[in-house]
């Protein structure tokens, strides 16, 4: 049955109604610039009707405010999560590989620039053999080669120590986020029990979602009824499950590098995208058997140039293992010793290279030794100038057969199995442009991807000045017509209250 004062509850259900759509209104514009909030509206419905009195029919009992949503598109957060894995990983790829690109194509003191000094400077010792200021030439441009090789493999282990440091500070990001998004997932369900609002919780939970998507690939489960009950699964485990999270760390394997596992079980960690892969994949990617080209590929690329050009230009032997002609230690230098090697590593000198050999190790065991980190001149070089070798034949200054065949040799595209000792350096950095632009290109790709699908979230979720501004319009109508009703009930009930007075 209708109350007796039903008109002045239906207006008063009406003046609250249109003050929390105001209050809303108002809370969604402040929050204009706010990252990750959701536009909020109020959920209302019409008020159960009461029966006339002494009559059929009934009467509408206003309107009633049920909650305050928060507007948000599941589907749409699924896919920017998913999205945003990716542009975790090719733009954590694209940064590294531009970094690496400017490492080995350095104008400054470039691969071509240093080897071009290293040519001349044997063509002036062919000129010249006996001058001991072009042999001093001579030693400083190979030094030169060296020092560049050892210099790129330092950057190299650099860098790849770098990406090591990175994945444990992802793994830490990773956890960080994860407990949060844990410990949010309690409040809401504190916060929901007691009917408190849970929408600002939510958001915050949301955009932590957002950061932790870029850094590993993620599925997430999650309840329309139900805001605690939510999951997220990554790489065959469980993250994050209601207020568990399940953690994960680092420990260094055999390399001295840091691996990854699950906390709890000690299961091993392989994550499916996202930064962490993209750090995994540039830190220990060899690119054998089509795997990732990363930081240990371009080492074992400048290993084979620096064992390679060693072995030629010693002892005449190219890529293919085959004898081309006479390398520097078939040769004479003006102190009349022969059999000693230009190239070394950590300065050892000749004699012990040759050891190694007469005590069985094969030419490839002896050469496989040096590295781009270690290459250096012999210390029979250091030593004594009169050590480099120009001649064919003892006591011969003039004779220069030797420093020409070595000069031949470094321009002779049978040397390396991809050409002359430049074609060698041109096709690894040809590679790593390759690489380096493909990661870049997926990465703007994926960042399209990405702005796409957050704006379509934006449509649904953010806040439109314009639209806000309207319904603020709306809402003070709104309040000023019940606002009148309420004038209207109270004038009958005076009328009313008067005449029973009467």
């Amino acid at each position: 049955m209708a109350s007796t004062f039903a008109g002045l509850a239906i207006a008063a259900r009406g003046l609250y109604a249109s003050q929390t759509g105001l209050l809303v209104t108002g809370n969604n514009i402040s929050n204009v610039n706010t990252a990750g909030y959701s536009r909020q509206v109020v959920n209302q419905s019409a008020a159960s009707p009461a029966a006339v009195y002494a009559g059929k029919g009934v009467i509408g009992g206003g309107v009633q405010v049920n909650a305050v949503d928060r507007v948000r598109n599941i589907r749409l957060d699924e896919k920017y999560w998913q999205e945003n894995t990716d542009l975790g990983e090719w733009q954590t790829k694209a940064d590294a590989l531009t970094e690496l690109e400017e490492l080995l194509t350095s104008t400054t003191d470039g691969y071509s620039e240093i080897m071009n000094d290293f040519y001349e400077a044997l063509e002036s010792l062919a000129n010249n053999a006996g001058d001991t200021s072009v042999r001093t030439a001579v030693r400083s441009a190979g030094e030169e080669l060296c020092g560049y090789l050892n210099n790129a493999a330092a950057e190299l282990r650099q860098l790849q120590q770098d990406c090591n440091t990175d994945v444990a500070t992802t793994v830490t990001r990773i956890n960080a986020y994860s407990q949060q998004i844990a410990d949010l997932n309690e409040q809401i369900r504190l916060a929901g029990a007691s009917g408190a609002d849970t929408n600002t919780l939510e958001d915050q939970r949301a955009l932590l979602v957002d950061k932790l998507s870029s850094l590993v690939s993620i599925t997430v489960d999650q309840s329309a009824d139900n805001a605690a009950a939510f999951t997220i699964r990554t790489a065959g485990g469980v993250l994050v499950s209601g207020n568990t999270a399940n953690l994960l760390e680092t420990y260094q394997n055999t390399d001295g590098l840091y691996d990854v596992r699950w906390q709890d079980t000690g299961d091993a960690f392989t994550p499916a995208g996202g930064s962490l892969k993209a750090y995994l994949d540039l830190r220990d990617g060899t690119g054998i058997d089509g795997g990732y080209q990363g930081i240990p590929y371009y080492t074992a690329q400048l290993n084979e140039f620096a064992s390679t050009l060693a072995a030629a230009f010693n002892e005449g032997i190219y890529a293919d293992g085959a004898d081309y002609g006479n390398g520097h230690a078939d040769g004479y230098g003006t102190n009349g010793q022969t059999g000693i090697r230009f190239f070394s590593y950590d300065k050892t000198s000749s004699a012990d290279l040759q050891a190694l050999l007469d005590g069985g190790a094969t030419m490839d065991e002896v050469y496989s030794k040096i590295t781009a980190a270690n290459i250096s001149l012999s210390s029979d070089i250091y030593d004594d100038l009169g050590h480099i070798a120009a001649a064919s034949a003892a006591d011969e200054e003039a004779n220069n057969e030797i420093v020409n065949s070595l000069i031949s040799m470094l321009q002779d595209n049978k040397m390396f199995n991809k050409g002359t000792p430049e074609d060698f350096m041109n096709s690894l950095v040809a590679t790593l442009g390759t690489n380096s632009a493909s990661a870049q290109r997926m990465a703007d790709n994926q960042g399209t991807i990405v702005k796409r699908v957050g704006d379509r979230r934006t449509s649904v979720s953010g806040v439109s000045t314009n639209e806000e501004t309207a319904n603020l319009t709306i809402y003070e109508q709104a309040y000023e017509a019940s606002s009148q009703v309420v004038s209207v009930w109270n004038e009958v009930y005076a009328v009313t209250i008067n005449l029973i007075s009467d």
